[in-house]
């Protein structure tokens, strides 16, 4: 990427956050109450309703939630970001892939910043222990879960200026993947003749390797494998998507 196309995302991210919390007296806080106040119900819920039998039932929630966030915000956002910026995209001749990659950057911002609050979770109500792994394994999983979401977020940013009902399909399609991933029960309670099927969702083998570096200190080779698989296959997706829509979305907007 061009050291100007550098500049641009940095300014673009950078003015994203200040309107975001302008104005607000918590600020970045805000980015850490959505999901731990989802978590907390989803604790309550689960453990004392549903009564899911699981030692550290929080953290494994807490592990999974706060990359899910950043997945599944990024790429709402990220899908009416051509929309949002429409007298930018229509005045200045900018890489126009720059803009939904913008989206998925702010919430993995929001994510980083939240890593030393999991860890904290992690030491002070699981006991465990700072891993050196941890060292190697997050940045693995950090440039694994954006080129996932860049992908996506791309092919559906583009495709939303053709036709508007996309956006509004996103978010309903996130919200039936988080239970079908599984995100808030573990894998053994899914049926045996089923657990294969759930097994094939791509997104469970990415929220599976968060929780496999921050529970175990490992990522198995297969299940990363797989999600780097589907990662590239997504990539290549929304390349031939953005070559084929991208010089139509100045006039439409």
């Amino acid at each position: 990427m061009a050291v100007q196309s550098l500049e641009l995302l940095y300014l673009l991210v950078r003015k994203d956050l200040k309107v975001r919390y302008k104005s607000s007296v918590l600020g970045y806080v805000w980015a850490l109450a959505n999901p731990l106040a989802f978590a907390f119900v989803y604790w309550v819920a689960f453990k004392y309703i549903m009564r899911v039998e699981m030692e550290n039932y929080s953290l494994f929630l807490l592990t999974g939630i706060f990359p899910w966030f950043w997945l599944s915000m990024g790429v709402t956002h990220a899908t009416r970001s051509y929309q949002n910026n429409a007298s930018l995209v229509k005045k200045v001749r900018i890489p126009r892939a720059i803009l939904p990659m913008s989206n998925v950057v702010q919430e993995m911002v929001h994510f980083v910043f939240a890593l030393p609050v999991i860890m904290a979770f992690l030491v002070f109500a699981g006991g465990f222990e700072l891993r050196a792994s941890w060292l190697w394994q997050l940045p693995v999983l950090l440039l694994l879960q954006f080129a996932f979401a860049y992908a996506i977020a791309l092919a559906l940013a583009t495709s939303n200026v053709y036709v508007h009902d996309i956006e509004h399909l996103v978010g309903l399609g996130f919200a039936m993947l988080f239970f079908v991933t599984p995100m808030v029960y573990p894998i053994t309670m899914v049926p045996e003749e089923l657990r294969g099927w759930f097994e094939l969702n791509p997104l469970h083998a990415l929220m599976d390797s968060w929780r496999g570096a921050f529970l175990a200190g490992s990522l198995d080779g297969a299940t990363l494998a797989y999600a780097a698989g589907w990662a590239a296959a997504l990539a290549m997706v929304a390349w031939l998507v953005y070559r084929r829509l991208a010089p139509g979305i100045g006039e439409l907007l």
